[in-house]
């Protein structure tokens, strides 16, 4: 096993990079109870690791410390992937990588207990981390954001921003469109017309993050229509909330 400092140095900053991406996936509501699992071999890892840093003859602890690191940094790869922005052609992928990330965790999490390793386990571990570490290159290629997004012979301007229904990150064509994963249809469109015709809408107090389609500065906007402080650019953007109604109760029997 590697030194003490070697561990801390190396081990620190990776539990680090794992927290930050559970808790940015605990605003994500399809990954949020994966992220508050995470968080747990996470935070022991982080505490054996100072514990076989204090004191570094017990291999045991460094062991534990590496295995659960590999349990959560699986846990980790399977957040990120399940909420990173991705075309409807390539959303497929989140099916190959999440459970390759996953497996790929708890087998380097054995290998790191185990005292002796067989030639099948060391196997099967290249194989689950050389694809885990091709999806890390691959799919930030195909998840870089998009000028335009075609719709047949239309190409529409299209904004980023994470689905209110299920929090993966969406390239939202101008006009209406339908979340990659969940499939939340939403419509937002801009520079947005008043109308007189309209009916007034009582809508729940709903925002999203997004840079302004003018001038390129992020900031909050609100459902419903809301304009940029910057350029004054107007954003007209409605989706639906559909609410459970809780079931009704059946009538008392009569004896």
């Amino acid at each position: 096993m590697m030194s003490a400092m070697l561990q801390l140095a190396l081990g620190i900053p990776a539990i680090a990079g794992m927290l930050w991406i559970f808790v940015s996936g605990m605003a994500a509501p399809r990954t949020k109870k994966l992220a508050i699992f995470g968080m747990v071999p996470a935070g022991c890892a982080f505490g054996a690791l100072l514990w076989s840093a204090i004191n570094p003859e017990v291999e045991l602890v460094a062991r534990f410390a590496a295995s659960l690191a590999a349990i959560a940094g699986g846990a980790a790869h399977a957040v990120w992937v399940s909420t990173l922005a991705l075309p409807r052609q390539r959303v497929w992928l989140r099916l190959l990588f999440v459970p390759m990330g996953l497996w790929a965790g708890a087998t380097l999490s054995l290998w790191f207990v185990l005292p002796t390793r067989g030639a099948i386990l060391e196997v099967c571990l290249l194989l689950l981390l050389s694809a885990t570490v091709t999806s890390w290159v691959l799919l930030p290629w195909y998840g870089r954001r998009p000028k335009v997004i075609a719709l047949g012979a239309r190409k529409l301007p299209c904004v980023r921003f994470a689905c209110p229904r299920c929090g993966t990150r969406v390239d939202w064509a101008q006009g209406i469109f339908a979340c990659t994963d969940c499939g939340l249809f939403l419509h937002v469109d801009w520079p947005a017309h008043e109308r007189e015709d309209r009916p007034a809408q009582v809508l729940a107090e709903r925002s999203v993050r997004f840079a302004c389609p003018g001038c390129g500065k992020p900031r909050e906007w609100k459902r419903g229509e809301d304009q940029c402080e910057g350029c004054g650019l107007k954003v007209e953007l409605h989706w639906n909330e559909h609410v459970r109604k809780p079931a009704a109760e059946e009538p008392a029997r009569k004896p």
